[in-house]
């Protein structure tokens, strides 16, 4: 599990990109009385995207509250969040049938043998209306099941399912149930009465079964009652775990062989940052051996990061085998879209308004989130516009006050007057490098475009000297610009040939790694 939370899996974009796992594993009763052992998984529509190392760290201390800000701002705006909803299934008298056991919650089940199914789809679509009552309030629980899902001998669940309600005890009250967010929403009757907090109103005098009265009769499977799957038990009931849970390596190895190239290097280098915080060698050698049970070149190149013996020889053979839906690169959005995406436009006094106004326009057309960042907050003037017009730009931010870290992508509109301030002001030249070494699309016009280069001019990457649209590692800028270079119907595809449809294309790709495997981002200040 150490992997997962090395990866970039553990520094999630959002909160809307990221997927679901129910980790423990539950059992799914068919109507013919046949049970099978269950995962569940929620997929997001947006696909599955992560902040680059540096950002996540940046951004922590900038804004604690991106995620919560980020998921509240689409819901708000009618982005509405989905996932898809899926199930992965082992029929119960086959579960001794695997190298690893199916109840052991740090273990996948790989999806070359048990594929998920997408059965349906779960939208957020209203952010709540008092964040104490409905969200603090909350109690989830293991245990509230519906009928025909059950629980397994997953030693983690059965753990879970008396802590997470005794939590709720001793947190809200014994009648935590009958808090509004908590409550059923159709009627569930139980014999519970009295206790602190107590609502409801019971009438009658029976709260227990069996009675003389034959009231308050437990429900049957036929009205919709819960009733445990008679389970078969035979052997010797010990309290051991099976061998197999004390197998760590095979899917350690299976994880980190089915990552992109640019997912194990960030592994690498996650690993050797949090190693770099400790002082002692035997730390470093001892995580080192560890490593070296999964991959000996991992295990190399964190050893010569933190000054760790450079093992020669892998702890174990890794198997080579590689799994689908482990990598990130698997799962695409379900539509190329830049929907939600924020953008910055930077501009200062002088600032090209065709440019500025076709590219604001042709992102929010996209449902992109463009927000206009200057100088200072007061209004920004276009070329040629008197500042006693009373018009301007009221910028949704400065530069002090956002950084880039808090968008997916920058544009810069030319303007001789706009990109003469901007060259001048340290938060600019270090928003645009910021963002090259974030692997960010970046869209420059105009004057903008030598402004891009003098910041993070560097071998390979190229730049627009004409009317002609250039994308060199999601780097779009187009020199010269005419009516023909802003479209207002966009194309999503690679190469397109207008400057709307080029930088909106590279925004979609989230972020452009060929940067960093060719070693550019790494040749930036920032």
């Amino acid at each position: 599990m150490f992997l997962w939370a090395m990866s970039d899996r553990g520094i999630p974009r959002s909160y809307r990109m990221m997927q679901g796992f129910g980790v423990n594993t539950y059992t799914l009763v068919n109507d013919k009385g046949e049970r099978h052992l269950v995962k569940f998984h929620f997929t997001p529509h947006l696909g599955v995207h992560s902040f680059v190392w540096d950002e996540a760290l940046k951004l922590a201390g900038q804004d604690p509250d991106f995620h919560r800000k980020d998921l509240w701002t689409a819901i708000e705006g009618g982005q509405y969040p989905k996932w898809k909803f899926g199930i992965q299934t082992i029929p119960e008298d086959q579960a001794d049938n695997f190298e690893f056991d199916p109840l052991d919650a740090t273990k996948i089940w790989p999806e070359e043998e048990f594929p998920v199914r997408y059965l349906g789809e779960l939208e957020l679509n209203r952010n709540v209306d008092e964040y104490f009552t409905q969200t603090e309030q909350v109690a989830f629980c293991t245990g509230h099941v519906v009928p025909g899902i059950g629980f397994s001998d997953d030693p983690l669940l059965q753990g879970r399912n008396f802590s997470y309600s005794d939590t709720q005890l001793s947190r809200l009250g014994t009648n935590w149930q009958e808090l509004p967010i908590n409550k059923p929403v159709c009627p569930v009757m139980n014999q519970n009465r009295d206790g602190k907090h107590r609502t409801t109103i019971t009438k009658g005098t029976v709260n227990y079964w069996p009675n003389r009265f034959e009231a308050t009769k437990p429900a049957t499977a036929q009205e919709g009652g819960y009733v445990d799957y008679p389970q078969k038990v035979s052997g010797m009931k010990t309290r051991l775990r099976s061998k197999k849970f004390r197998e760590h390596y095979n899917q350690a190895q299976l994880f980190y062989n089915s990552m992109s190239e640019h997912e194990k290097m960030h592994i690498m280098n996650a690993l050797s940052f949090e190693l770099d915080h400790c002082d002692d060698p035997i730390v470093y050698k001892r995580m080192v051996e560890r490593i070296a049970d999964i991959d000996l070149d991992l295990a190399k190149g964190v050893a010569e990061m933190v000054g760790a013996d450079i093992p020669e020889v892998a702890g174990r053979p890794n198997h080579g085998k590689k799994s689908k839906g482990l990598s990130q690169e698997d799962f695409p959005p379900e539509n190329l879209t830049i929907a939600t995406r924020m953008v910055a436009i930077l501009i200062a006094d002088g600032y090209d308004a065709v440019a500025y106004n076709a590219i604001k326009a042709a992102l929010a057309a996209q449902g992109a989130l463009p927000f206009t960042i200057a100088p200072r907050r007061t209004p920004i003037y276009a070329a040629g516009e008197s500042k006693d017009s009373g018009k301007g730009v009221a910028p949704d931010h400065n530069l002090e006050g956002q950084r880039s870290t808090m968008y997916d992508a920058i544009f810069i509109p030319g303007g001789a007057d706009s990109i003469a301030t901007l060259r001048k002001n340290g938060r600019a030249l270090h928003y645009v490098r910021e963002a090259f070494g974030h692997l960010k699309a970046i869209g420059a016009t105009g004057e903008a475009v030598k402004f891009v280069q003098d910041a993070c001019s560097l071998p390979g990457v190229e730049f627009s000297e004409s009317n002609n649209v250039v994308d060199s590692y999601g780097v779009v800028t187009a020199a010269q610009t005419e009516a023909s270079t802003f479209k207002d119907a966009i194309d999503l595809v690679k190469n397109a040939k207008d400057f709307s449809s080029a930088f909106s294309y590279a925004i979609s790709q989230h972020k452009n790694y060929q940067r960093e495997l060719d070693g550019l981002s790494s040749m930036v200040a920032y």
